[in-house]
């Protein structure tokens, strides 16, 4: 479960590091006082994991639907990302299948004070059913983040939400 978990979370990370990289470049071709423009974007992808509630393996492909809307003015930053995995099934080498939901969104803004929040939910959800498993087969992952600071860059809230990823 540890791995399976690291793994998730170093995708994540990996996301979160290019998702960085293309909302620097977007900020640095904004002018000074107008709206960046959105960009909108699908394009198809594999998906792989393991169930850990079942320690089946599997592997899909679906879309993921990128939509990014970066603002830079004179009296500050804001930047919105909403990733979405659409229409992500996945099969087990037995042939059981997985439909697999899965939606990012991440907000910052940078004025005098600032604020950020993430959210990040993940879920499986194994179809199908053969009566092998009644209990315990489709898992989830949640995770939210949020900081706020003040004019003074004193953090005045901060929360972090994590939902291990129980068995249904």
């Amino acid at each position: 479960m540890r791995m399976f978990l690291r793994r998730v979370r170093a995708s994540h990370a990996v996301l979160v590091l290019a998702i960085l990289g293309v909302a620097g470049a977007a900020l640095l071709g904004a002018t000074g006082a107008a709206a960046g423009p959105a960009l909108s974007t699908t394009t198809p992808v594999t998906y792989g994991g393991t169930n850990l509630c079942t320690g089946e393996a599997f592997t899909g492909t679906g879309n993921m639907r990128f939509f990014e809307n970066a603002d830079a003015t004179t009296s500050g930053i804001q930047y919105h990302l909403n990733v979405r995995f659409d229409g992500l099934q996945a099969f087990t080498p037995s042939g059981k299948k997985y439909v697999v939901q899965d939606t990012l969104n991440w907000e910052f803004v940078f004025r005098t004070a600032a604020e950020e929040t993430y959210d990040a939910t993940v879920r499986f959800i194994r179809v199908g059913e053969d009566g092998t498993l009644i209990l315990g087969d489709d898992f989830y992952e949640y995770l939210r983040t949020h900081i706020t600071a003040n004019a003074n860059g004193m953090v005045t809230a901060f929360q972090v939400n994590m939902q291990d990823m129980p068995c249904q």
